[in-house]
């Protein structure tokens, strides 16, 4: 999902309803960083809440704009396909298992997943491998492939000892991307299936 895009907006209109306008090329400039980061800079600029409760404000925000206009086409098309041909498939995040699953509901796709595991499900969250390993353990594959579009999903995805494909969305660096198997700038069913059998 083009979280991004959310997360700058809901910033830009919870800054709005504080009598502080921005624009959406200024958030920006915080993509990847931590979110106590972005709060500490705009509290330089507009009396904010306490970090907790900003942080809730914004989930609010981005809850009410979640769904499926925001998926990734060739991510989409990818997890349609795939189903369709049988191929099991688990949604693995750091996020909290309800807000997942709410956002999956929201974006018409949990039902494309066999098992879906939020980050407050396992002990160490990512970029430890417990949450890519019970994804496995569960499916009970033995044959997998992680998809990941982030330095700490991908940590995460080669300490299961999985093979991992980045997905380059233009938000980190072929560098900080640099730790996967393979980098990618567009998702295909064609590139899985000549993967799955090269393992």
């Amino acid at each position: 999902m083009d979280t991004e895009k959310l997360y700058a907006y809901a910033w830009k209109e919870h800054l709005k309803n504080l009598g502080f306008e921005i624009q959406l090329s200024e958030v920006d400039q915080f993509i990847g960083v931590d979110d106590r980061i972005v709060h500490n800079y705009f509290s330089s600029f507009v009396k904010l809440d306490d970090f907790t409760n900003t942080m809730h404000s914004l989930g609010e925000i981005i809850k009410n704009l979640l769904s499926d206009d925001i998926l990734f086409s060739d991510a989409k098309n990818l997890l349609i396909s795939s189903n369709n041909i049988g191929i099991q498939s688990a949604c693995v995040s750091a996020s909290p298992q309800n807000l997942l699953e709410f956002k999956l509901e929201k974006a018409n796709i949990k039902h494309l997943f066999n098992f879906i595991i939020g980050g407050d499900q396992v002990k160490k969250n990512k970029p430890y491998p417990d949450i890519y390993n019970k994804a496995i353990t569960t499916l009970g594959t033995t044959k997998n492939i992680v998809i990941e579009d982030s330095p700490t999903g991908i940590k995460s995805g080669k300490a299961s000892n999985t093979f991992v494909i980045a997905i380059d969305r233009g938000i980190f660096s072929k560098n900080e991307l640099s730790e996967a198997d393979v980098i990618v700038e567009k998702l295909s069913l064609e590139n899985i299936l000549l993967i799955y059998k090269s393992l």
